[in-house]
């Protein structure tokens, strides 16, 4: 009776066994520690053909993981580009009488090649102290200004009266005026005065030196 019992309880045991197993661990793992679900997938909220690990430490230690990532190089930024300074503006060098003369030689003794009028530009390509040096001789620096050539631009006259001057000085030779809100069409400035051109009160063309007081 005893051993009838015995091998009665062995063969429930052998029985009962691997239906637990099966039902805690459906199919066999692989070296890796896991497996492809194939069957009751959903009961343990997998997909059927998802592999998936029993033993989390092989997941860690090799084994192939779904959420697996690696580190992305770090990128360096390019270095910041230097801004750009803008060239200096040269100045123009103009005549600043209504007729200057042009000697042969940087004498005013010396014999006139021919006349410049106000406002002519001048490219000085020597190095006198006194003269300035074109290709038609020789001009002296008592008669001549300069400016700084600006965007041009228009603006207009603020006063009863807009003054014009030979050089950008109210001591220097008048050139005549132009009426209030007369339109004043300017190339170039030096500190406080604009260089332009406009009309005067009788319609002729006036240019020189005109105060930033007054024209804006």
């Amino acid at each position: 009776m005893k051993k009838t019992a015995f091998l009665f309880a062995l063969i429930l045991a052998v029985v009962f066994f691997p239906l637990q197993s099966l039902e805690a661990h459906p199919g066999r793992t692989d070296a890796n520690g896991g497996h492809t679900c194939r069957t009751n997938c959903e009961k343990w909220g997998l997909k059927y053909g998802e592999y998936h690990y029993h033993n989390k430490a092989s997941n860690s230690s090799g084994g192939r993981s779904s959420g697996s990532s690696q580190a992305k190089p770090a990128t360096s930024k390019p270095p910041a580009a230097k801004p750009v300074q803008p060239k200096p503006v040269a100045p123009k060098v103009i005549v600043a009488v209504e007729q200057a003369n042009v000697f042969a030689a940087p004498s005013a003794d010396s014999p006139v090649t021919t006349t410049l009028w106000y406002g002519f530009e001048l490219a000085d390509s020597g190095t006198h102290p006194e003269f300035v040096t074109i290709g038609q001789g020789f001009v002296s620096k008592k008669v001549i200004t300069s400016y700084t050539p600006i965007t041009p631009k228009t603006v207009s006259i603020h006063a009863e009266k807009g003054y014009f001057f030979a050089t950008p000085s109210a001591d220097s030779r008048g050139r005549g005026y132009a009426v209030q809100h007369a339109l004043v069409q300017v190339v170039g400035q030096h500190g406080d005065w604009y260089y332009g051109s406009t009309q005067d009160a009788q319609g002729n063309v006036l240019v020189g030196f005109v105060s930033k007081n007054v024209a804006y």
